[in-house]
């Protein structure tokens, strides 16, 4: 009876909650369609990348925030913290839109048929990192009505909305695999509409949020879910421990006998180190749980505990070391500025864990107050380097380029692409500046080959440039004497190409040449198009339809470097024959047999 009694309240505060988190959720999906629903057809805000990519963020964020925070706060205290955080998230959004404009970044996201830009992904995944960790500090102060919260309530909090987040998810992706099971058995019976509605984003995006928010609800109302997972995360974490320990020391007394040199080579070193070292921290707090106040976890764990809180200055001091060789060398780039980042949190986590291991209390109880210093620092590393304040890209780039015009690497070794595409915008500005250098040593030099720079395309998504038709004509160069590459040919815009995949390289990455040879491959006697990358063995044959356009109509393998083959193409010295297996036809419908070449083909002489 006392137990129906306590679970009433309880009860009744998650049917209230439901419809406002549902409703929450529902707003969400239908925001976040209708900005990807304008970024695929490029319009409406989508064409303002400065309020479009805040705004994104905004939505993808700062809902989850809201459903989490509506049992934990009041109205006016809530309000407030979402709009604090809707703000810190709409900065970043704001300064990943202006450091790219006008640049052509390598990873940079694409969306939609003309390649709407979106939010980097690493601005997206670490706002919502800091959304996570800021939120967690935030409802552990606003439960205890203090700025320092008990560290019982950080570790429940930060451990329940984690798993609250994974639950979530994994309960959207068990939908979407049950409605696509049913779909495929609606198939069966030749009912087909359930496929075509789960492929269409108007249903996708909205009913993703609606599930999303549903399962928050679900796992907020229901604490003894969580508590479960979180007791068996945590056992199961706390025992990896006592092999990461056995690892790192076998590691650690390996190095006086071989030495740093084989270390060193990886040239990953600093990012493995840091890996290790995250991890250990990660399996110290599963033992450590809530602090003295938790179950005394058994002796040979908190033997490991110590031991690792000791064996972390060491990793860390190794991988500075590390990156500093290399900074030394090279100087600094996007990825050695993040590592000094991580690298600088990680000094917080190895210094404070071994105070508190050096300390003489069994339970380590110093490692609490270092968490939560640690989290706080963490959130203001991130936001710095995803704004201007320490972005990578204007770091590195002020290095390079401090670099080069002290001469301290040679104008012709100088990597001028990491300028171009790599950089962002203060990249393209300091090439702009280095075009009108005249005080460094070899500034003609300098001026030249950034002006080359300068003048390359733009490159892809992938990183790879995308030829024009100047390019096009410059990369395919025609083997058969007397007979240049169509024009109209090397104008076709390929990236528009049904299954363009299927094309040769030279057609959509400007790094790749092709040999081209126009021979007449129908009978018809209309040249075709047979384009051979990079000198290969593969013959990629193109036909123009009767309204002009260029396609793709087939392929034929040649037996490597035979020289006489290619002659004979480039001089039409070939006769056309039958083939030896005839299509069928059936009805109409023609269904072309294409042979297996043989594998020892020979080259005929």
């Amino acid at each position: 009876m006392q137990n129906n009694q306590q679970e009433t309240p309880q009860a009744a505060q998650g049917r209230d909650l439901f419809a406002p988190r549902l409703l929450t959720g529902i707003f969400q999906g239908l925001v976040l369609y209708l900005l990807m629903n304008a970024a695929h057809n490029r319009s409406g805000i989508t064409t303002i990348p400065l309020l479009f990519f805040p705004l994104l963020l905004v939505t993808l964020f700062i809902p989850t925030a809201f459903i989490v925070g509506l049992r934990r706060m009041r109205g006016a205290r809530l309000a407030m913290w979402a709009t604090v955080f809707a703000a810190v998230v709409a900065v970043l959004g704001c300064h990943d839109a202006w450091r790219s404009a006008g640049a052509d970044i390598v990873g940079m996201q694409s969306f939609g048929r003309v390649g709407v830009s979106l939010p980097s992904m690493a601005v997206t995944f670490y706002s919502g990192v800091i959304v996570f960790i800021a939120y967690c500090l935030v409802l552990s102060g606003e439960a205890a009505r203090s700025w320092f919260a008990p560290y019982e309530s950080y570790f429940e909090f930060s451990w329940k909305l984690g798993l609250q987040v994974w639950l979530s998810g994994l309960f959207v992706c068990a939908l979407f695999l049950v409605l696509w099971l049913g779909a495929a058995l609606f198939a069966l019976l030749k009912l087909t509409f359930l496929q075509q509605l789960l492929r269409e984003s108007w249903f996708n995006i909205p009913v993703s949020a609606m599930a999303f928010a549903s399962a928050l609800h679900i796992t907020d109302v229901r604490p003894d879910i969580i508590r479960g997972s979180r007791t068996l995360v945590l056992s199961l974490l706390s025992w990896l421990l006592l092999v990461l320990v056995v690892i790192v020391g076998g590691f650690l007394a390996s190095l006086p006998l071989t030495g740093l040199g084989l270390l060193w080579a990886t040239r990953s070193a600093t990012w493995i180190l840091l890996g290790v070292a995250a991890l250990k921290i990660v399996f110290v707090n599963a033992v450590f749980k809530g602090g003295p106040g938790s179950d005394l976890p058994p002796r040979v764990l908190r033997l490991c505990m110590r031991i690792s809180c000791l064996m972390l200055p060491v990793l860390v001091i190794l991988a500075t070391y590390a990156l500093a060789l290399r900074i030394k060398q090279y100087g600094l780039t996007p990825h050695r500025i993040l590592a000094c980042a991580g690298t600088f949190v990680a000094y917080f986590y190895a210094i404070g864990y071994a105070w508190a291991a050096l300390a003489r209390t069994d339970t380590l109880a110093k490692i609490a107050p270092v968490n939560v210093i640690a989290a706080w620092v963490s959130v203001a590393v991130l936001v710095a380097v995803f704004t201007p304040l320490a972005d990578p890209a204007r770091l590195s780039v002020d290095n390079q380029v401090d670099r080069l015009l002290a001469g301290k690497v040679e104008p012709e070794k100088f990597d001028y692409n990491f300028l171009r595409y790599r950089s962002a915008r203060y990249g393209l500005q300091a090439l702009a500046r280095l075009q009108g250098e005249t005080k460094a040593p070899n500034a003609a030099t300098i001026r030249e080959l950034s002006a080359q720079a300068a003048r390359q395309p733009g490159q892809g998504i992938l990183g790879a440039t995308r030829p024009d038709a100047a390019m096009l004509a410059l990369n395919i160069v025609s083997r058969t004497p007397g007979q240049p590459v169509p024009a109209s040919f090397l104008s076709t815009d390929w990236k528009r190409v049904t299954q363009n995949w299927m094309l040769p390289a030279c057609l959509n990455v400007g790094s790749v040449k092709c040999d081209a040879y126009l021979v007449d491959l129908t009978g018809d006697h209309n040249s075709n198009v047979v384009l051979f990358p990079n000198s290969g063995s593969i013959g990629f044959v193109f036909d123009q339809a009767s309204d002009g356009a260029w396609q793709l109509v087939g392929k034929f393998s040649i037996a490597p470097n035979c020289a006489a083959l290619r002659d004979a193409l480039a001089k039409g010295t070939f006769q056309l024959v039958e083939p030896r297996l005839r299509d069928i036809q059936v009805n109409g419908e023609r269904i072309e047999v294409e042979t297996t070449p043989a594998p020892d083909a020979a080259c005929s002489r």
